[in-house]
């Protein structure tokens, strides 16, 4: 069963370490993707006060990203309770991924591990509107990438040779044309948070000011854009980050218990209601989404993200065809955070 074996996984990868672990995954998988985002800081605060205070945390991480201040504060919140953390990346731990793992006295980084640069996309009201068809009722919004501002105004400066003060202030021009000047700020103060947030975090375990000062600078600006992938050895020998090259036995140990998690939240698979409904035509389905464990007296406590759906299959004759189409509605019961032991709900809600 994955639960128990998830168990002894995290029990064997323990004593490996000698530290207690923390599992913290959001999955990515198409269609049902979560993030690190504020609603995880009191599931890793209670995980973390059960534990109590100890001497080593190793915190097991896999997301593709998500809020960049919360990032910050769940560093702050593993170093109330140990001496010595670990952030331990088997497969990927991207954008605040990483910006986590700069918080980290040592990153153990097995062959796969991935990281990323932490240049954030900002979303806000005053993002333009997403091209393509949009849904009556609902406007979808583009995200503002700071490396594409960014990449924009190098494009002007570098390429077009734009150099005279009026020629700067007519790009600027073209640009808050585009995009609602509101929000080309919070792209810039999303820029200057990441980039303080990234030289904060390394500052609690760095004293090197100029080894810090290059490692910002290569993850929040140099790199050529925010898909980039960072490898075991760009991240030790390019990046200059703390980088720990697990054994083969703890190696094996990380991705093992890393497929665990991608089999169980099926994170390989996209969700599709289609698919999901096959021949019935009504039927309940469950997604188990994201993740935060931790072994405690022999048992898994966990906290899972799950998302509940009523599916329906209905015939309709959309507006202006002839022929009749086969549609699946989807209507949430339940979306939210409920926790488990040994993969049995606790919460009133099953």
């Amino acid at each position: 069963m994955s639960t128990e074996q998830r168990r002894q996984l995290i029990t064997s990868l323990e004593k490996q370490l000698n530290s207690r672990v923390l599992i913290i995954i959001t999955g990515d998988r198409q269609g049902m993707e979560t993030r690190i985002a504020p609603d995880l800081l009191p599931l890793v605060s209670q995980h973390l006060a059960d534990m109590g205070s100890v001497e080593d945390v190793s915190v097991f991480l896999y997301t593709a990203g998500g809020d960049t201040i919360v990032g910050w504060g769940l560093v702050n919140l593993f170093r109330q309770y140990c001496s010595s953390l670990k952030v331990v990346i088997p497969f990927r731990a991207l954008s605040c991924g990483t910006l986590i793992a700069l918080g980290a006295d040592k990153i153990i980084m097995g062959r796969r591990g991935l990281l990323s640069p932490v240049d954030p996309s900002v979303s806000s009201p005053f993002n333009p509107p997403a091209p393509g068809v949009q849904q009556q009722g609902a406007v979808s919004l583009l995200p503002v990438s700071v490396e594409d501002m960014m990449g924009f105004l190098d494009l002007a400066k570098k390429e077009i040779k734009v150099t005279t003060e009026e020629s700067k202030i007519a790009i600027l021009k073209i640009l808050a044309d585009k995009v609602h000047p509101l929000a080309l700020g919070a792209v810039f103060r999303a820029r200057e948070q990441t980039s303080s947030l990234a030289k904060r975090l390394l500052m609690m375990h760095l004293k090197d000011e100029k080894k810090i000062d290059y490692i910002v600078k290569r993850l929040t600006r140099e790199l050529p854009t925010h898909n980039y992938l960072i490898g075991r050895v760009e991240a030790l020998n390019d990046i200059g980050l703390s980088i720990v090259e697990p054994n083969a036995e703890v190696d094996d140990l990380m991705w093992s218990l890393y497929k665990e998690y991608e089999k169980w939240l099926q994170l390989t698979t996209p969700a599709s209601p289609d698919q999901e409904i096959g021949t019935e035509t009504r039927k309940r389905v469950r997604y188990e989404r994201a993740s935060v464990e931790s072994v405690r007296d022999g048992s898994l406590y966990q906290h899972i993200f799950v998302t509940d759906n009523d599916l329906t299959k209905v015939t309709t004759t959309p507006p202006g065809m002839q022929g009749q189409i086969e549609q699946t509605l989807v209507r949430t019961i339940y979306q939210g955070w409920v926790s488990a032991q040994n993969g049995e709900v606790n919460n009133e809600y099953k």
